[in-house]
């Protein structure tokens, strides 16, 4: 599919052919379908998205939130449900499944449809803003349809905004918002509260969505022992992301290697600590939400579209010729999952360079004193 993109996206002709079908075939279903439009139903939101970019939805739906008085149903995965619980949750949630999708989750399957459908929808805000969205709300009886997308799908929505492609990426999601609700104070709500305290207890998350994402187990399990010296340190992981011997030798170092089980496992464990240290990926996010300092670490994705909005983070990374550019959200190889041979932006970063970047960072921590940001 990384092909085919690259492919429309370099023959331009083939682009505007696609355009020329999609657009007239999309208007005609939606003008039809308005005549027998919903005209009092809940507002959907539909937010198709992983850990870290539901998070960064996060400020669009407050919004949506605070200025309409009717019900607000997100649509969205199961395992997102417990992180939109800890900050919105009075707000109703409506789950669909991986499975209601095909063609690499791209396309709506009709149960999809019939489940969007049923809610009965007067507006719809779709925040996920690709194909997989367009496909689920094209037929909608919806009353208006809000949404950022592709152009070929432009017809699809009553109020409509191109995707952007410059940082970051909590602007997407209130560049949907904004359509219907001007002035919006953006840099006051896209920074999560922090809690800040001297007493640093950090809570390390080694891995990530995809491999190239991830610094390195071992180096990671070196940088907790190292800081086992002077602070406490537990390890977090996927179950059966951990092998049976790192885990012994951590327990050696008094170092406590904890298996996540669940997102509410998860989150629990990210509450208890007071710095967060990873890779950027979905946990990363859920500590910046949760009012934790975070260190990360980044490679193949540009921090200028990912990294936790705020004070008290501090993103390291190396940038080498092939890293993002100021404009790209990733890398040439799609952040390192389209045939990348070597993973040399992380390979570079070495230990001594996290290492002395993250010491500095928490020297400056431990004088503080407990305070809200």
């Amino acid at each position: 599919m990384f092909e085919i993109t690259k492919f429309i996206n370099k023959y331009k002709f083939f682009s505007s052919i696609i355009n020329s079908i999609l657009k007239p075939f999309f208007y005609l279903i939606r003008k039809t379908i308005k005549i027998f439009n919903n005209d009092d139903g809940p507002i959907i939101i539909i937010s198709l998205h992983k850990l870290g970019d539901s998070v960064f939805t996060i400020p669009a739906i407050k919004e949506i939130e605070k200025n309409y008085a009717k019900e607000i149903i997100i649509l969205c995965y199961p395992e997102v449900i417990p992180i939109y619980k800890l900050s919105v949750d009075k707000m109703k949630f409506f789950e669909i499944e991986h499975n209601d999708f095909y063609f690499n989750s791209r396309i709506a399957h009709y149960r999809a449809r019939k489940k969007l459908h049923s809610l009965k929808p007067e507006i719809i805000f779709d925040l996920t803003g690709v194909m997989t969205s367009a496909s689920l709300v094209f037929n909608s009886r919806a009353k208006k349809i809000i949404g950022m997308n592709r152009e070929q799908f432009k017809t699809i929505y009553d109020s409509y905004i191109p995707v952007r492609n410059v940082p970051h990426l909590m602007d997407r999601y209130l560049d949907v918002v904004s359509l219907e609700i001007p002035r919006i104070d953006r840099e006051s709500i896209k920074t999560f509260p922090k809690t800040i305290s001297s007493n640093i207890s950090i809570l390390i998350h080694p891995f990530a969505g995809w491999k190239a994402k991830e610094w390195n187990l071992n180096k990671y399990v070196d940088l907790a022992i190292k800081l086992n010296i002077k602070y406490k340190v537990c390890l977090i992981a996927p179950e059966n992301k951990i092998s049976a011997d790192i885990s012994l030798m951590l327990s050696k170092e008094k170092i406590t290697v904890i298996q996540a089980r669940s997102m509410d496992e998860l989150i629990e464990q990210i509450q208890l600590c007071s710095v967060f240290i990873g890779n950027d990926s979905g946990p990363l996010h859920i500590a910046n939400l949760l009012g934790k300092v975070t260190f990360s670490i980044y490679g193949p994705t540009n921090p200028d579209f990912h990294y936790p909005i705020g004070k008290h983070h501090k993103v390291c990374l190396k940038k080498i010729k092939c890293s993002p550019a100021f404009n790209q959200k990733l890398c040439f190889t799609d952040g390192g999952r389209a045939r990348c041979p070597s993973f040399e932006c992380m390979n570079q970063l070495s230990f001594e360079e996290v290492e002395n970047n993250l010491l500095f960072f928490l020297s400056e921590l431990s004088g503080t004193k407990e305070t809200l940001v």
